[in-house]
Formats: structure tokens, C-alpha cells, sequence
């Protein structure tokens, strides 16, 4: 009975021993990972900050400086387990991280992919909030920009949810960012028709249309001529901002021409295309 008493002491004492030893260690560890834990504060708030000013989203700013906070922390708490002598519990953690992670990376490649390309298009930005956009066959206004996908509100009605990652791999038209766009009207006509009399008369009516831009530059070519049929190419700039209105205004372009040969007596064009 002495005997074992004896040796729970010495065990108990042996404890205390190292307990003391090691409460150096332990106040290191708790005042290096206080302050790892006010430094992960301090580059949350720049973070945030930062990229607001980069891409004006909350969201966003808000989530990766969230993870750059936690990854902080997460490098404390390794900092305090090495000044506790816990090598082998850091190189567990890490070997499992590590493990879980590509894990996960296999089990979600589309939703990481998705992830990533939300980033590139948040920062690079090709096109914002309000735009007017063409992508994956998709024509609309960009209504919400997250990380894994892009919302667009089609002419419709529709509210089209679009992945990252299809957006940044497929060419994206915007038409907000274009500014003007041109309008090719080519009109087919008899070769008896007097050319420059009708390219005149379509240039001095299309002058007078108020949402042709620079009226001046409107531009007229003869392309084709075999002896039956004579080919005129029109040209005029217009405001690309707005598709729809782009449809209208080239449906109106195209009978104001209409209108100009009819008000010359010239025969009515074989066909016309746009």
C-alpha cells in the first residue's frame, strides 16, 4: 500500500515539476496568441477596407477579409502550440488539413472553379451592376455579381442565374461599355436605279434622325455591280447602350430608307438586310 502511494506521489510531483517548468511557455502562448488575435482584427478591418475601395461590394469585402482573420488566427494558434512544446499535435493538424482539403478540392472542382472566376470578375470587371450584357446566349441587365454566380434579368423577364466560371471562360458582349455600334444596311437594287441621287436622298434623311450619332459620318458604298442589280452598303452609328432600343431604332432607320426611295419614285429595292 506504501508502495503505491508512494509512487502516485512521485508521479504527481513529476507533473508539477514539468507543470511549473512549462508555465513560462504557457503565459508566452497565451500573450503570443492575444496578440496574433488583435493583429487578425487589425488586417480584417484593412482588408475589408482595401477591397471595398477595389470593388465596391460589402460582400465581398467583408467574406475575404473574414478568411484572412481566421487564417490568422489559425497561424496563432500554431505559434502557440510550438511555445507549448506540441510539435506533434501542429504536424497532426496540418497532415489532416491537408487531407481534408484535398478532399474537398476534388469533391467541389465546380463550385471552387465558379469560386475563383467570381473573383477574377469582381476585380477585373468586365462588366458591373446595370449592365447590359451578352454571355452564354443570355442578352440582359447584371442585376447580382457573387462569387458563384451572376444574375441577369433578360429582356424577358426572366432572372437568368449564370456560373462564374462559364462567364469567364466564353466570350461576354457589353453592350454599356461599347458606346456606339454600327448599323449595316445593305439594299440590293435595279441597275437602272441613279445611284448617286439615292445615296444623296438616304444620306440627307438619315441626317435628320436625332439618334444617329455624328449624322455627318453616315457612310454609303456600292459593293456589287453585274449588270442587273446594283449593291449599296449604308452605315451609321447609334447608341449601343440599350439593345432593345438598338432593335428600334434600327427598325427605324431601315423604313426611313424605305421611305427615301419611295419618295423619289425609285424602284423599291429588291431586298434589304441588316
Amino acid at each position: 500500500m506504501e508502495n503505491w502511494f508512494e509512487l502516485v506521489r512521485n508521479k504527481l510531483s513529476t507533473w508539477m515539476v514539468g507543470l511549473i517548468k512549462l508555465l513560462p511557455n504557457f503565459v508566452l502562448a497565451v500573450l503570443a496568441f492575444i496578440l496574433f488575435y488583435f493583429g487578425a482584427k487589425l488586417v480584417k478591418k484593412f482588408i475589408y477596407q482595401l477591397l471595398l475601395k477595389l470593388s465596391d461590394k460589402e460582400s465581398t469585402s467583408g467574406l475575404f477579409s473574414s478568411i484572412a482573420f481566421v487564417i490568422v488566427i489559425v497561424i496563432g494558434l500554431f505559434v502557440s502550440f510550438d511555445l507549448l512544446h506540441l510539435e506533434k499535435a501542429v504536424s497532426s493538424l496540418l497532415a489532416g488539413a491537408g487531407i481534408i482539403g484535398l478532399a474537398l478540392g476534388f469533391a467541389f472542382q465546380d463550385l471552387t472553379a465558379n469560386f475563383i472566376s467570381g473573383i477574377f470578375i469582381i476585380f477585373r470587371k468586365p462588366f458591373d451592376i446595370g449592365h447590359i450584357v451578352d454571355t452564354n446566349g443570355f442578352v440582359g441587365t447584371v442585376e447580382e455579381i457573387q462569387l458563384r454566380s451572376t444574375t441577369i434579368r433578360s429582356f424577358q423577364g426572366l432572372h437568368v442565374m449564370v456560373p462564374n466560371r462559364d462567364i469567364f471562360q466564353k466570350p461576354i458582349t457589353n453592350y454599356t461599355l461599347s458606346g456606339d455600334r454600327r448599323i449595316d444596311i445593305t439594299l440590293t437594287l435595279p441597275a437602272q436605279t441613279d445611284a448617286n441621287q439615292l445615296e444623296g436622298k438616304i444620306k440627307e434623311t438619315l441626317g435628320k434622325i436625332p439618334e444617329i450619332a455624328n449624322p455627318e459620318k453616315v457612310e454609303a458604298y456600292y459593293t456589287d455591280y453585274n449588270g442587273d442589280t446594283l449593291n449599296l452598303e449604308i452605315w451609321c452609328w447609334v447608341d449601343n447602350r440599350v439593345p432593345k432600343e438598338f432593335t428600334k431604332l434600327r427598325d427605324k432607320i431601315i423604313r426611313q430608307v424605305h421611305t427615301a426611295v419611295i419618295a423619289l419614285n425609285l424602284p423599291t429595292p429588291a431586298s434589304s438586310k441588316s
